[in-house]
């Protein structure tokens, strides 16, 4: 299979993500450099100026394929299990409790939603004001609000049940989601975003210790998260958890002309 399309939060219309797929056994015969070349014609329109792919470091094969197409590894993506059969809530209460001491507050999107009509739009503005600070390969900004609620609040794997938010009253100040997946026995944790003035207050560590309770109280058995290599505040937050480290994703870019 081969498809192309685009990163929604860091959209620039020359700008496409391109994957293709081979199985295993068919892979060295040429089906890869045919759709990679299918791809790249049907790219053509659009003068593409950069082109990106991301391919797993236990693929050998598939990085020297990008390689050999000019492409370069601009970012490793690492990727991080836990496990919430043996994660044990009673273990990290404190951790909860030293944010909600603070006099903060931790509730559900579907929460807030009862309290504030207007809850989406802030839980949008926290994502916008956190957005320029987290590692990508291009500047990350958050869509307008009208797309936002059709891409982000209205995909499938949106629960608001899942959306953890801390608010200082009526101002939110921290969010961590948590995305449905296509194996029911496993969730994956989304943004974890803490306003600029409200960090190194514990709001993140906490935030991740609220998610992993309601996903191993809703009878999940690991949740999955991917953080840049360069972001060593979460990958530290993440590894005091409990999370472990599986097998990163390589993220390789080439240059077709420059950015003007």
């Amino acid at each position: 299979s081969a498809m192309y399309t685009q990163f929604l939060e860091t959209y620039h219309p020359k700008k496409f993500v391109i994957s293709t797929h081979v199985l295993p056994d068919l892979q060295g015969k040429g089906y890869g450099a045919f759709s990679y070349n299918y791809l790249i014609e049907k790219l053509k329109p659009f003068n593409p100026i950069k082109i990106t792919s991301e391919v797993n470091e236990i693929h050998v094969r598939s990085i020297r394929f990008l390689e050999d197409r000019g492409f370069i590894n601009t970012m490793k993506e690492q990727e991080s299990k836990l496990d919430l059969i043996a994660y044990d809530p009673l273990k990290y209460q404190s951790e909860i409790d030293r944010v909600l001491d603070q006099g903060l507050r931790i509730v559900t999107l579907t929460e807030f939603r009862k309290d504030d009509e207007r809850a989406d739009y802030k839980c949008w503005g926290l994502e916008r004001e956190v957005a320029p600070d987290m590692p990508w390969t291009d500047p990350i900004s958050i869509p307008e609000y009208n797309h936002y609620q059709e891409f982000i609040l209205k995909s499938p794997k949106f629960n608001p049940d899942s959306w953890f938010i801390i608010l200082d009253k009526t101002t939110v100040v921290g969010l961590n989601n948590l995305w449905k997946t296509p194996q029911e026995t496993i969730i994956s944790t989304g943004l974890t975003g803490v306003l600029r003035k409200y960090r190194r207050k514990g709001i993140a560590t906490a935030l991740k210790h609220t998610c992993l309770i309601w996903a191993k109280n809703h009878g999940y058995k690991f949740i999955r998260t991917n953080n840049a290599d360069t972001n060593e505040g979460m990958l530290s937050i993440n590894l005091r958890v409990g999370f472990k480290l599986m097998p990163a994703w390589l993220v390789f870019d080439k240059i077709l002309s420059d950015e003007k």
